[in-house]
């Protein structure tokens, strides 16, 4: 809490931090987890008047391009259709968390990237199970998932090799009448029949032994396993602009813009367990709660590595349940309600893909140009330098030549009417900066002959060979 900061950062942020700039440390050290209603919500809206800072979201695509080596077409881009809220438990609000780098730009975590993945190939698998016929057809959402795959049970053995397993996976056990294990569910009422051959199979990849003992179920043998393929977390990425872009379904906001979101109690009485109120009546007033949400229209990339014993057949097919993940099921809390679900169609690759090379292009003509000015300006203080060190050894009239030869027009002009009060070594300096500039000393001739006159004289008598028109 504000009040409960030491001296020192006082002294430098404010008694409120008033003077914090980082919207990630206003929400994660600076507020009041007790603040209600109106105090609540100025709390939120103080932290996302603080830009974020745009550094990361620029150089998140090059990293993953050119640090990575992933190709621009591995990357899975999707624009956010609705409100994004993501480790709402969190935060020190209550219900209010959201995850913010520091720099204040809102991300998902990998490991909610890799469950909504994870979601929906179980799903399929599910479904393909249950049904006892493979997803398949335009009218299917789940059907892209199940490509490639010609059996339940090859489905399961790429599902586990992707994102890998621990023992409750391979677990039998129900509760309430249902497999509390994703594995067993996904495989309808009789897994076991698909679980052998899979842990057969898994086995033999990974060059495991099955024990006699466990050969009636081989899954039994099989050691926890990590995966063969990494979910990156996921940044929102700069497209160069904002409002409306071609192709792309919803207005792009301001880069890591935040909104206040509101959800409605109507039985607070009732819900926190007043004795006095035994039902939910509708005589309660109802009670608004404010909570952050990442706007709509932002644009994230999502990546994905691969990992020991990883094809590209495997990563093709993590890639293509994410996208599925994310259009289908949607991300983060509140999913049921329509939030967190992005769109993941072609035409929106392309888009991205197009504004992101035509972004990297002026960019770059930028950096070459700043080079360019970079190099000039080396050139220039060196030649400055260099005829610094000249002049300290030069003879006195050169320094003056140097000291005329910088003046404007008019200063010149004032200084040529001075030939009286100028030392020998002043006029030759002056007669040499003539020299240099020729137009000057013509211009004087046609307009000017007697400012130039006495000049004339003087190169005559000092030099023949310096020739003034």
């Amino acid at each position: 809490m504000p009040t409960l900061m030491p001296s020192d950062t006082r002294s430098v942020l404010g008694p409120n931090a008033e003077h914090c700039d980082s919207r990630s440390l206003l929400l994660d050290r600076f507020v009041d987890p007790t603040a209600k209603e109106e105090v609540r919500k100025n709390i939120f809206t103080r932290a996302f008047d603080k830009p974020a800072i745009r550094t990361k979201a620029i150089l998140v695509p090059p990293f993953l391009t050119n640090g990575l080596g992933l190709k621009l077409d591995n990357l899975l881009f999707a624009q956010l259709q609705a409100r994004l809220m993501v480790n709402m438990a969190g935060g020190v609000m209550e219900n209010a968390g959201l995850c913010l780098d520091r720099f204040g730009l809102p991300y998902i975590p990998g490991s909610a990237v890799k469950g909504c993945a994870r979601r929906a190939a179980l799903a399929a698998l599910h479904e393909w199970c249950e049904t006892g016929t493979k997803p398949t057809g335009a009218d299917n959402p789940l059907a892209p998932c199940c490509d490639n795959f010609t059996t339940p049970a090859d489905f399961l053995t790429a599902i586990a090799r992707v994102f890998g397993w621990c023992e409750q996976d391979w677990s039998l056990k129900r509760k309430d009448g249902h497999f509390i294990s994703d594995f067993a569910w996904a495989c309808g009422n009789d897994p076991q029949e698909i679980w052998k051959p899979v842990a057969e199979k898994l086995c033999a990849d990974f060059g495991w032994k099955i024990p006699k003992e466990k050969q009636e179920h081989p899954w039994d043998a099989l050691p926890n396993y990590a995966g063969s393929v990494s979910f990156l977390p996921a940044y929102p990425v700069d497209l160069g602009k904002t409002g409306k872009v071609d192709s792309l379904p919803l207005e792009v906001p301001p880069l890591g813009k935040l909104e206040l979101d509101v959800v409605t109690c109507h039985h607070r009485e009732y819900y926190d367990g007043n004795p006095k109120y035994a039902t939910a009546p509708d005589t309660e007033e109802p009670v608004p709660v404010v909570f952050p949400a990442v706007a709509p229209g932002h644009v994230f990339v999502f990546a994905v590595l691969p990992g020991r014993r990883c094809g590209d057949e495997l990563l093709d097919a993590a890639k293509k349940w994410l996208a599925t993940g994310l259009s289908v099921f949607g991300l983060g809390a509140k999913v049921a309600a329509g939030y967190g679900w992005f769109d993941c169609s072609e035409k929106v690759q392309q888009a991205v893909m197009a504004l992101l090379q035509a972004v990297e292009l002026q960019r770059r003509k930028e950096r070459e140009e700043a080079e360019a000015k970079r190099k000039a300006e080396e050139a220039k203080q060196a030649a400055e330098k260099a005829e610094q060190e000249r002049l300290a050894k030069a003879p006195p009239h050169e320094k003056f030549r140097a000291e005329y030869g910088k003046l404007a027009d008019e200063p010149f002009a004032a200084q040529a009417k001075k030939y009286a009060e100028m030392t020998d070594d002043q006029r030759h300096g002056f007669v040499l900066a003539l020299k240099d500039r020729r137009d000057t000393a013509k211009r004087w001739a046609k307009r000017k002959p007697e400012l130039l006159k006495p000049w004339q004289e003087y190169a005559q008598k000092l030099q023949p060979q310096i020739q003034l028109p």
